[in-house]
């Protein structure tokens, strides 16, 4: 009898990619409707490309397997404190 734990994701290649877009996408127009910038825009939807779209694209092709949970806290720590320089950065400069 197959074991149904064991089914592979049926996600073609670069889906992970695609969603980190859509993701990076709303961020970008988040950011522009609230500061009405479009370079503040753009340099905060880049890396939540990059991050997001690397991660769920491993994430996909890797299929049903235990994520190691030091590297998810590794990861949403690097995430939060680019964030908080970010926001740093952008309020010093319209001081």
């Amino acid at each position: 009898m197959e074991n149904l734990n064991n089914n592979q994701w049926k996600i073609f290649k670069g889906a992970g990619w695609l969603l980190g877009a859509l993701l990076a996408i709303v961020a970008d127009l988040v950011v522009f409707s609230l500061s009405d910038s479009i370079a503040a825009a753009i340099s905060a939807a880049l890396p939540i490309l990059f991050f997001a779209g690397f991660s769920l694209e491993q994430k996909f092709q890797r299929g049903i397997e235990q994520i190691d949970v030091k590297k998810t806290k590794l990861m949403i720590s690097s995430l939060l404190i680019g964030f908080v320089i970010f926001v740093a950065i952008y309020m010093s400069q319209n001081s």
